[in-house]
């Protein structure tokens, strides 16, 4: 475990954890693009209980082992039919989960879909992690945990920011996913955490942007792009962090929100309240150019007005109140 210090605010630990699952065929790594989707599968537990789940699912009557494989049948006819070569998960409980997901997909009659590659990321204590599933292999994973201390209260539990590295053709790519504070408590209240996430992410982009790498963040940030600093051609400032608070000052990235005249792309990912927000976000930078990108929002997982079917624990229905987001990326020389 390695300790880093960062302006004496924050404390942060790595740790490396990858799950090589023993499959036989592999993605081939030497093209130079890469289609990722990226999905919160809303509160993903499994049927045990180990005494972090959400009260709702601890004093459930009805969850149990039947209504976890039925919701694993159906995750897994979504990531089939979206069809990523990198899929990556907000909200599952435990690595178990990405274990249980990779034997209902094993069956993939074709050698070059199957998910040959895995990792998983929580903190100790913590309900719920973020995992991800790879038919490229995955290297040098490391996860970046905040620990302050300097505010007038106990730091809430937050998910830990995850770094892994993928190759095309001899260039590297670096994946930052994503799971920041919710707005549970309170959006203003709340938010001087998700800056300090901001401030954590910007200094790892940038480290990995000055060692000659394209980056891509993606994940749920429980924030809409629009409460980013956003500048003009719909690039993205991830500020640093000066002092006490954040600067004007950080790494500029570019947004998949933004088409090439500006305009925001609908419908979103995240409907509350009869509004649609763009809380799940992916930026990128460097050696790097989008392809294509689209929240997937015609499927058997939302209506026809493109409302995802949220997870309904009484009857065991739906698959999650967000859309996943896919994005098709080429690496360049």
């Amino acid at each position: 475990m390695r300790k880093i210090n960062f302006n004496k605010q924050f404390k942060f630990y790595a740790v490396l954890w990858i799950l090589f699952l023993p499959f036989f065929a592999c993605c081939d790594s030497s093209k130079s693009e890469v289609k990722i989707a990226n999905w919160n599968v809303q509160t993903f537990f499994d049927a045990n209980n180990d005494g972090t789940e959400y009260s709702e699912f601890a004093k459930s009557k009805t969850w149990g082992e039947e209504m976890y494989k039925e919701r694993l049948k159906r995750l897994c006819s979504v990531i089939k039919k979206l069809d990523a070569d990198i899929f990556i998960m907000e909200e599952l409980e435990n690595s178990n989960v990405l274990f249980d997901i990779s034997n209902f997909l094993a069956g993939e009659w074709n050698p070059r879909k199957i998910y040959r590659y895995a990792c998983f990321s929580k903190n100790e204590g913590g309900a719920i992690g973020c995992g991800v599933l790879s038919r490229i292999p995955l290297q040098k994973m490391n996860l970046h945990s905040l620990d302050i201390r300097t505010e007038n209260e106990k730091m809430p539990r937050t998910r830990p920011l995850s770094k892994i590295e993928i190759k095309l053709k001899e260039k590297t790519l670096s994946i930052f996913v994503n799971h920041w504070k919710s707005k549970s408590g309170g959006e203003e209240k709340t938010e001087k955490w998700r800056n300090r996430e901001e401030c954590v992410l910007s200094f790892f982009m940038s480290h990995a942007l000055n060692e000659g790498k394209a980056v891509f963040a993606v994940g749920d940030f429980n924030r809409d792009i629009n409460d980013f600093c956003v500048k003009e051609n719909g690039n993205v400032l991830l500020r640093a962090w000066h002092g006490k608070l954040l600067g004007d000052e950080g790494l500029l990235l570019k947004s998949t929100w933004f088409d090439e005249n500006e305009n925001l792309i609908e419908p979103g990912s995240y409907y509350f309240r009869e509004e649609w927000s763009r809380i799940d976000n992916i930026f990128y930078s460097g050696k790097i150019e989008v392809e294509d990108f689209f929240p997937a929002a015609e499927g058997f997982w939302c209506n026809e007005n493109s409302i995802p079917y949220k997870y309904s624990l009484w009857n065991g229905r739906g698959y999650s109140d967000h859309l996943p987001l896919v994005c098709k990326v080429r690496l360049l020389n």
